[in-house]
C-alpha cells in the first residue's frame, strides 16, 4: 500500500501563507486571552524577578531536544538501504513541525517530508515507515507512561481526570488496532483495497483508508526492525527518544524555575506528558487554542495565577513555535513560489 511514486510538493506559498494566517490568528487570540484572564499587578513584579539562567537552560534543552529528535530519524534510517545524515534528518523534522502548524491534526507535513527524503534516495514507502516508526517510539512511550502518570498524579483535578480518561480510550483503541494489524495483515489489505475502489470516497472512508495505510506501514516497520541485525538500531532509537523526551519535558520545569515558581519538577514534567499525548488528536492547526487553554487549566495546579499566562506563552514558544519558525524557513525552499 505504501509503495508509490514520490509526491511533488504541490503546496504553494500562497496556500502556506493562508495556513499561517489561520494558525497565527488562533494562537494570538488564545495567548492574549490567557494573559488577559491571568495578568495582574503582581505579574509585573514577577517579571522583575525572572531568573535568566534558567531561561538559558531552557534554550539549551530546546537545542538538545531538537537535535535528538533529528538523531532519532537518522538512527532509524540505518536499518534501511539509504541512510539519512543528521542535518538532513533535522531538516525533515523541522519541516514537519512547520506543516503541523498550518494543517489540521498536525499531519500535513507528510507529503513534503516524503518528497525531501525521496530526493535523498529513500523510497516513499520506506520513508513512510521511517517517519511512522519515529512517531511510534515517541508516542508509544508517552501513551505507555500516561496511565501510570495519571495514577501518580492521583487525578487530582477535573482536567487531569478528563485527560486520563481520554488517553485511556486512545491507548485501548490503539492497542486493539496494533494487535489486529499484526495478527491479520491480509485482512487489513483486503479492507483497504475494497474501500479504495470508490471513485470519490467520503471523509469517513478517506479517514479509514488513512488509518489502514498507517497500520500497514507500522507492520512493515516492525518487520524491518525485528530483524536481528537491526535490533541494535531500534534499541539506540529508543535511547535517543528517551533523551529527547526528557529534554522536551524538562523545559516546562526550567521555565517555571526561571519565572521564580517553586514546584516539583517531576510533577510538572508529568503534566506536560499528559497534555502532549492529547494534543496529537486536536484538529486545529498546531493544536492552537486548545494547547494554550489546556495548558492554562492544567498548570494552574502548579503555577500562581499571576504568572500562569506568561508561563503558557513561553511554554508554547519553546515547545512548538520555535520549531515551527525554523521549519517555515526551511519549507520555503521546497514549495512553489506561486
Amino acid at each position: 500500500m505504501n509503495e508509490h511514486s514520490a509526491p511533488a510538493p504541490s503546496l504553494t506559498r500562497r496556500a502556506i501563507v493562508r495556513g499561517v494566517r489561520v494558525f497565527l490568528l488562533i494562537a494570538i487570540v488564545a495567548a492574549v486571552g490567557v494573559l488577559v484572564f491571568t495578568a495582574s499587578r503582581e505579574t509585573l513584579a514577577g517579571l522583575a524577578r525572572i531568573r535568566w539562567y534558567w531561561l538559558v537552560a531552557t534554550c539549551a534543552l530546546w537545542l538538545v531536544a531538537s537535535v535528538f529528535d533529528g538523531l532519532r530519524l537518522a538512527v532509524l534510517s540505518h536499518a534501511t538501504e539509504h541512510r539519512l545524515s543528521l542535518p538532513a534528518s533535522i531538516e525533515v523534522i523541522f519541516v514537519g513541525y512547520f506543516m503541523a502548524a498550518v494543517t489540521p491534526f498536525q499531519v500535513g507535513g507528510l507529503p513534503l517530508q516524503l518528497y525531501i527524503m525521496h530526493n535523498r534516495g529513500i523510497s516513499p514507502g520506506r520513508a513512510s515507515s521511517l517517519l511512522l516508526m519515529r512517531g511510534v517510539l515517541f508516542y508509544g512511550m508517552l501513551f505507555a507512561a500516561a496511565p501510570i502518570v495519571a495514577v501518580r498524579l492521583n487525578a487530582s483535578t477535573a482536567i487531569v481526570k478528563v485527560l486520563a480518561g481520554y488517553i485511556g480510550v486512545i491507548v485501548a483503541a490503539g492497542a486493539a488496532l496494533v494487535i489486529a494489524s499484526v495478527a491479520f495483515p491480509a485482512q487489513f489489505r483486503r479492507w483497504h483495497a475494497r474501500l479504495s475502489q470508490a471513485p470519490k470516497p467520503g471523509l469517513i472512508r478517506r479517514g479509514v483508508i488513512w488509518v489502514l495505510d498507517e497500520f500497514d506501514g507500522f507492520v512493515d516497520g516492525l518487520k524491518v526492525y525485528a530483524r536481528t541485525h537491526n535490533l541494535g538500531w531500534l534499541l539506540l532509537g529508543v535511547l535517543v527518544t528517551v533523551v529527547c523526551i526528557v529534554s522536551l519535558f524538562a523545559m516546562s520545569a526550567t521555565l517555571l524555575a526561571g519565572l521564580g515558581v517553586q514546584t516539583e519538577p517531576l510533577r510538572v514534567m508529568a503534566l506536560n506528558l499528559l497534555l502532549t499525548a492529547v494534543l496529537l488528536f486536536v484538529p486545529t492547526p498546531g493544536a492552537s487554542g486548545v494547547a494554550e487553554v489546556g495548558a492554562a487549566g492544567l498548570y494552574a495546579a502548579v503555577c500562581p495565577r499571576h504568572m500562569l499566562g506568561v508561563y503558557v506563552v513561553l511554554w508554547r514558544l519553546f515547545s512548538f513555535y520555535l520549531g515551527a519558525l525554523v521549519g517555515g524557513i526551511l519549507t520555503l525552499r521546497h514549495v512553489s513560489k506561486r
